[in-house]
């Protein structure tokens, strides 16, 4: 898969689980809480891939988009760091949600519109292809070492609860 399809994918799952967030009612907070934790990861790697593989790469294409990109990263992670810490059953909550989902969706219309197509003229489909792969491993790699981290993390709490 390259490069520009895996990070479409990634956009595509992010917004599903947002929806179906905003869906879930917020009588369910541990639930809703889940679901946030869940994105909040997904978008922090899907960032953190993006800003060390694809990114320079790209600045190789068009700087400028490279430079707005990481700057709407900026805005999602301090949108995600304005939900954490609210209560899933809070209006507060929902609107930051809705305001998350607003950022994300603004940051996937411009990546997926001129940033690709640039991209897939300036860099080429053996580029694309190549760089999918990096991607995909390093995304690999950080996922697992988060569960890595909540794993230790649940470990902890458990010995402490005992």
């Amino acid at each position: 898969m390259d490069a520009t399809e895996l990070l479409k994918k990634d956009h595509r799952e992010v917004s599903e689980l947002i929806v179906k967030l905003e869906a879930m009612s917020p009588t369910h907070e541990s639930e809703r809480q889940e679901l946030m934790d869940k994105i909040a990861t997904e978008l922090e790697v899907h960032a953190q891939i993006e800003e060390e593989i694809f990114y320079p790469e790209l600045c190789t294409v068009n700087e400028d988009e490279v430079t707005e990109a990481r700057h709407e990263h900026e805005n999602i992670k301090s949108a995600i760091g304005d939900i954490q810490g609210r209560s899933p059953s809070s209006e507060e909550f929902s609107r930051k949600v809705a305001e998350l989902k607003g950022l994300v969706m603004h940051h996937v219309q411009e990546e997926e519109g001129q940033m690709f197509a640039d991209a897939r003229r300036g860099l080429g489909e053996e580029k694309l292809q190549r760089l999918g792969e990096k991607l995909q491993e390093r995304k690999q790699e950080l996922m697992t070492s988060m569960i890595q981290r909540a794993v230790r993390g649940v470990r902890q709490a458990a010995r402490k609860i005992a």
